[in-house]
């Protein structure tokens, strides 16, 4: 691997977000020869600004960006995938429910594929989070025939050229865009890999999905999928030739 962004969103994420930018700095960044590290926050109103602008004076290839406005998780991680300018764009999550030393599992299959995704073998999320991903792949299985084992899990490594043709069809205001370029690049055939990596419990700070929000959750998400698949329908042709490059 020639070159790597490293994109990670962050909301209110004080009790980690130095742990997480400091160990894949050092896991990742320091190990590849092109890379940088790509911090979205997303309007944190606890001290997470702070420590970020303090890591930045310290870590040359960190790079701060922020969202206009507080706009959740998919507006964040979809502002540091168009950020990311490198060849390849790792995307994880700020909460360290991830090892970075398993980005290394990914890593020798990104030569023979456009998109090396994990999948929690075994999810430490509550209730109501996975019923979500549960229902997210009975509609993915329903609209588009695709099986895939973790559309939404926050670890993948994409091709950049696949990634920036992907974003096209995937509408800008998408609840999940990790799930709808999962969905999108099976749609067009483009080469995947998954790969299982330990997913661990929160240990600080709370989820951005509220129990409460469910079924407007849910309702977004299906409104998504149809969004997608109208998109699809209509770059059949140009988007896979470009996909497939």
């Amino acid at each position: 691997m020639q070159s790597v962004s490293i994109v990670m969103p962050a909301y209110n994420e004080e009790g980690i977000i130095e742990k997480s930018v400091r160990d894949y700095y050092d896991e990742i960044v320091r190990k590849v020869d092109h890379a940088e590290l790509i911090i979205v926050d997303d309007w944190s109103t606890d001290n997470t600004p702070l420590i970020l602008k303090n890591l930045s004076k310290e870590l040359p290839k960190l790079k701060i960006a922020k969202t206009s406005v507080n706009s959740g998780h998919g507006a964040a991680l979809r502002l540091g995938l168009e950020l990311a300018k490198n060849e390849f764009v790792f995307h994880t999550d700020s909460d360290y429910q991830h090892d970075p030393r398993e980005f290394w599992k990914l890593y020798p299959f990104i030569d023979q594929h456009d998109i090396v995704t994990g999948y929690r073998a075994e999810r430490h999320d509550p209730p109501h989070r996975k019923f979500i991903t549960a229902m997210v792949r009975l509609s993915g299985r329903m609209l588009f025939h695709v099986a895939l084992k973790d559309m939404n899990c926050p670890f993948r490594i994409y091709r950049k050229s696949t990634l920036d043709t992907l974003l096209k069809v995937v509408d800008k205001k998408a609840f999940a865009p990790s799930i709808m370029l999962c969905l999108a690049a099976s749609f067009y055939g483009v080469r995947m890999k998954e790969v299982a990596v330990t997913h661990y419990p929160r240990s600080t700070g709370r989820t951005s999905i509220a129990g409460f929000r469910l079924t407007s959750i849910c309702l977004r998400c299906f409104k998504d999928l149809l969004i997608l698949r109208k998109n699809l329908a209509g770059n059949t042709i140009t988007v896979r030739e470009k996909a497939q490059r």
